[in-house]
């Protein structure tokens, strides 16, 4: 149902009528003057424009998440069209435009989010936000919502409404926009302007006053003020000389405006803005010691910073609030494509950097700075000496420098597997805790509410096997090229997955049940429980993740590298230690000892966090 069906009963216009004069008192800044503000002080009308208009460009697009994090693109979805096609008034980009300046004005939007008779959401409409009034629950922190519109009260229940508030620390139902910071500055906006416009009319205020010695009587008066309104009112007859009769005295009384400076004034009130909204000059068009080159960076700034964060926290919301009121088979997941550019300058020194630190190659480097890629460009260059890194053609120049160069190339390697690893590791948990949660209802002890720990087992093993063969054959990459994986190296792999997946699911259960005992000891309720059950699996994830992740990609690191060095020949592997501040007693006690590649098998990791390596002897 349209929400103009809701309203009408109502015939009054959202917008009431606003009474001008040359001169008002200190404008009112709440959120109906915050938002009359944009359409009257054009400094905060190009900036919250340009950053909405930049907003609402972006394309959304919606990915199937698979256990191992993953991501398949839907190509097509209702949510998508909904996005795209908000009502039958509004297309998607226009909500957003104008969802951005409610949030940019007063720090605060709601979205009506009707469903149709699928008992999915067929619309969404951005209602005003300084009509709206949220009614406050002390059991679940927000009861509903409530639209003023004239004496009517129109109220919605907390599922109809997705509430985006920009932080507002002192009132948890509040929001603090841009605008509202900066409204002193509005205020010196909008009086400078208003005063120049005054200055046509009549100077502002009264330049000079007559003086008499004697009174005047009414008569007089009145035609002292007629004549000198017929000589010398209006711009026509500005800058006339006056005659003065007997008795009458000239004074001098007005600040012209090279006095009040007022152009140096507005200069600083635009920069303040500027400065509070986080905008470049060179995104508003300002060329004022703007070259080429700030340029570029004033547009990365503007959407690494600007745009990118307000499409992360709209995200963000949908996926929380929106995404669950769809029927999805499976974890799916809203985003945005990347806004974030990079210059030409960015490009080169990134190939540059990736080249003398071994971990692009040439074509890498010429691909990503837009060249063609070229049939001698797929070899890995060391540093210093910048010679091939194919081991049988190292031969004896392995310095220390090299073998430095080497563990920051593998290191860097390894972190971006973390970032995947732990990506999984928190789609497992999720779904374990949701497992869990979902067994409450029924618990009357906490065994009844574990999960079964051979099932996960069995998906944290499925889940976990293809990233660690990824990481093996990832580090055995040019032995693969000659030798595929034999029953050896899988046999490692399927053995290190099971054994991870038992380890953790091993772990989680003897912790989770202590947790579940002292919430059944205390009689929680299940909302509570529920709770407890959440911030265990929160707080698992934010200390487990880290260590599972790096601890894991670096035993499929070294084996892979292993068995690389095994199929290539090379019979002797150094142990080499992180040389950093965060290298352990331990593991420098084992810096620089040479193994016969067949005995380095299982050494490394030392410890859980290890990121030591182990390099060829040649």
């Amino acid at each position: 149902m349209a929400i103009w069906d809701r309203f009408r009963r109502s015939a009054k216009r959202f917008r009431g009528a606003f009474v001008s004069s040359p001169w008002l008192e200190a404008p009112d800044r709440d959120t109906r003057g915050l938002l009359e503000a944009y359409g009257r002080i054009y400094s905060l009308f190009g900036i919250c424009l340009r950053r909405a208009t930049a907003i609402s460009e972006v394309k959304w697009r919606l990915y199937k998440v698979a256990t191992n994090g993953k991501r398949t693109l839907i190509p097509d979805h209702p949510i998508l069209t909904l996005l795209e096609f908000a009502n039958e008034f509004q297309v998607g980009s226009e909500i957003i435009e104008l969802h951005q300046l409610y949030s940019d004005l007063v720090g605060r939007a709601f979205w009506y989010i009707p469903k149709n008779k699928l008992g999915v959401p067929g619309e969404i409409w951005l209602l005003p936000p300084n009509r709206m009034r949220i009614v406050p629950s002390q059991k679940d922190f927000i009861q509903g919502y409530v639209l003023n519109i004239g004496s009517e009260k129109i109220p919605f229940t907390k599922e109809e409404i997705i509430w985006f508030p920009m932080p507002d620390p002192l009132n948890p139902y509040g929001g603090i926009g841009y605008a509202q910071a900066a409204a002193i500055e509005l205020d010196s906006e909008d009086y400078a302007g208003r005063w120049n416009r005054n200055f046509f009319y009549n100077s502002a205020r009264a330049d000079a006053v007559l003086e008499y010695e004697d009174t005047l009587s009414a008569e007089q008066f009145e035609r002292l003020k007629e004549q000198w309104r017929a000589q010398h009112g209006g711009l026509s007859k500005a800058h006339k000389i006056a005659i003065l009769e007997a008795g009458v005295k000239y004074k001098q009384i007005q600040v012209n405006q090279k006095d009040m400076d007022f152009p140096e004034l507005r200069k600083q009130t635009r920069e303040n803005l500027l400065f509070t909204f986080g905008m470049p000059l060179s995104v508003m068009g300002i060329t004022e010691n703007v070259n080429r080159a700030n340029a570029e960076a004033g547009d990365y700034l503007f959407a690494r910073w600007v745009v990118k964060p307000a499409l992360t926290r709209i995200r963000n919301k949908l996926n929380e609030q929106l995404l669950p009121l769809f029927k999805l088979n499976g974890k799916a997941e809203l985003d945005f494509d990347e806004v974030v550019p990079e210059t030409v300058e960015q490009r080169r020194m990134s190939a540059e950097s990736g080249i003398k630190a071994g971990y692009l190659t040439i074509n890498d480097a010429r691909t990503l700075t837009g060249w063609d890629p070229v049939p001698t460009g797929e070899q890995l260059l060391l540093p210093m000496n910048l010679f091939p890194t194919p081991i049988k053609s190292v031969k004896k120049s392995f310095t220390e420098e090299h073998k430095e160069a080497w563990w920051r190339s593998y290191i860097l390697k390894a972190e971006a597997k973390e970032k995947v690893f732990k990506q999984v590791f928190k789609n497992l948990f999720d779904e374990q805790a949701s497992e869990v949660i979902g067994k409450l209802k029924g618990a009357s002890k906490p065994e009844d509410a574990l999960f079964d720990k051979d099932k996960a087992v069995k998906t944290f093993d499925t889940a976990f096997k293809p990233l660690v063969t990824d990481v093996f054959e990832d580090s055995a990459e040019e032995a693969m090229k000659q030798f595929p994986l034999d029953a050896v190296a899988l046999a490692w792999i399927a053995k290190r997955s099971l054994s991870l997946a038992k380890m953790v699911n091993g772990t989680t259960v003897e912790q989770l049940r202590s947790v579940l005992a002292a919430g059944f000891a205390e009689g929680e309720s299940v909302p509570k429980l529920t709770r407890r059950i959440k911030t265990f699996y929160e707080n698992g994830y934010e200390w487990r993740a880290p260590i599972v992740a790096r601890t894991e990609v670096i035993a499929a690191s070294n084996e892979g590298a292993l068995w690389r060095y095994e199929k290539e020949g090379v019979d002797k592997s150094e142990f080499y230690a992180a040389l950093d501040e965060r290298t352990c007693d331990e593991c420098m006690g084992l810096h620089g000892n040479v193994y016969p590649t067949k005995e380095a098998h299982g050494l490394i990791p030392v410890h859980a966090n290890c990121r030591c390596v182990f390099l060829p002897v040649v």
